[in-house]
């Protein structure tokens, strides 16, 4: 049996051997220096991975949720050399809170589709929780850092990078990012201010070379006359054309939202949309009806010019006697401090604030009253007849002692020792339903 069984076994052992002898020699063959790289191509696959760093995942435990990324404040590249002045360095953020936005509120001086200077530059901070509001209105020749142009007037801002290069430059220079722009040219100003039937204008400073004569007093203006007010510059006083701006918007919020005439704002918004440039959609605006009746209450909107205390004013170095204005960070960052403070505190409204919304409801129930409803059936109405008499029966007699007196007609007087005096509401304008504008 032990014969039999030894050839077998011996087979086996044969077949193992030569397999290992071919994985051994596979083995040499791989390993032989022909079949490795040379130095310099291990050294052109191993660069690319040293220049990206490697990320470890580091391990979570269950349950725990993953910190979501909070938006980095943008920062700007190199300053490029050369400039005509030392640039500033990039103003930190300013904390805002949750409840305010930004608006700027552009105005240039050429009609679309040319790009002109914006030398009306007001910021608006707006508090949407306590309704409340404060301008500051920047001179536009105000010389500051548009990142990647240098150092430049902030009028130009716009003509050199359009909406993106405003807000590079409000983030740059004051720590403020802007949540909306509007920029108007001379069209829809003057649009605007015939449409709420011209301003009534206090002129302190008389202007005898221009806009035909404005002597010192009260003037109606129109669109065309107010345009050349806050346009005009005398003397190079960039200051005293920026006072003359903020008056005039002040006059026309207040006119706004007065007498109902916010009840044309969609109309506005569509005889104005092909020329005025912003991102307000007209949802957006309809949407801040409520804010803008709250902050017409009086006290609640408080406006700032960078006047002299904020600017120093600065000669160009290039021989041409053109003098611009730097700003003073430091004083600048402390009137936003105030600003934001101020508007960040609650307080009540008055009364007049239900007045501006009585008025609002009337002229939109108006407007809607008289559009043109076609011809309708006449109302049938019950003519009214004298009660019937039955003659059946006997006729009632009241006893001896009872004499029949006249009943009165009641009366709906509450207080008949006090006159009543209703709240003077003055009546609201109804706006046509065309478009007055092609």
């Amino acid at each position: 049996m032990e014969k039999h069984c030894t050839l077998p076994i011996e087979k086996r052992r044969c077949i193992w051997l030569v397999l290992s002898l071919l994985l051994s020699f596979s083995l040499v063959l791989g390993c032989a220096p022909k079949g490795r790289p040379s130095q310099s191509n291990e050294a052109a696959q191993v660069e690319p991975l040293l220049a990206w760093p490697t990320i470890t995942p580091t391990p979570t435990s269950v349950g725990t949720p993953t910190p979501t990324q909070t938006p980095t404040w943008p920062a700007f590249l190199s300053i490029p050399a050369g400039q005509v002045t030392q640039v500033p360095e990039q103003v930190k953020q300013v904390d805002l809170g949750e409840d305010v936005e930004i608006w700027v509120l552009l105005g240039t001086d050429k009609e679309a589709p040319y790009v002109g200077l914006t030398n009306a530059f007001h910021l608006v901070l707006v508090n949407t929780r306590f309704a409340k509001a404060s301008v500051i209105s920047i001179p536009g020749n105000l010389f500051v850092y548009l990142p990647g142009q240098g150092m430049k007037r902030l009028n130009s801002a716009y003509a050199l990078g359009g909406f993106n290069l405003i807000r590079d430059t409000l983030v740059y220079n004051f720590g403020l990012q802007p949540d909306r722009i509007v920029l108007s040219h001379p069209t829809e100003f003057k649009w605007l201010v015939d449409d709420l039937g011209g301003l009534e204008v206090s002129v302190l400073t008389p202007i005898r070379d221009d806009c035909a004569g404005l002597p010192a007093g009260i003037h109606n203006m129109d669109g065309a006359k107010a345009f050349c007010y806050v346009n005009y510059l005398s003397e190079k006083d960039e200051i005293d054309r920026v006072r003359r701006g903020q008056q005039i918007l002040q006059l026309l919020f207040n006119k706004l939202v007065r007498n109902g005439r916010m009840a044309a704002l969609p109309m506005m918004y569509v005889s104005y949309q092909n020329k005025l440039e912003t991102d307000f959609s007209l949802v957006d605006v309809l949407s801040k009806v409520p804010l803008a009746l709250r902050v017409s209450d009086p006290g609640r909107v408080n406006f700032h010019v960078l006047g002299w205390d904020f600017v120093t004013e600065w000669e160009l170095p290039d021989n041409s006697q053109t003098k611009v204005l730097l700003p003073k960070l430091d004083v600048i960052a402390g009137l936003l401090s105030d600003t934001l403070a101020t508007i960040s505190q609650p307080s009540p409204l008055t009364e007049l604030v239900l007045t501006h919304e009585a008025q609002l409801t009337a002229a939109v129930g108006l407007t809607q009253t008289a559009q043109s409803l076609g011809t309708l059936p006449p109302v049938q109405r019950l003519t009214p007849t004298a009660m019937p008499t039955t003659t059946s029966g006997p006729t009632p007699t009241l006893p001896p002692n009872v004499t029949q007196t006249a009943i009165p007609t009641p009366t709906t007087v509450l207080n008949p020792t006090a006159t009543q005096v209703p709240y003077p509401i003055e009546t609201p304008i109804i706006y046509p339903t065309s478009t007055p504008y092609p």
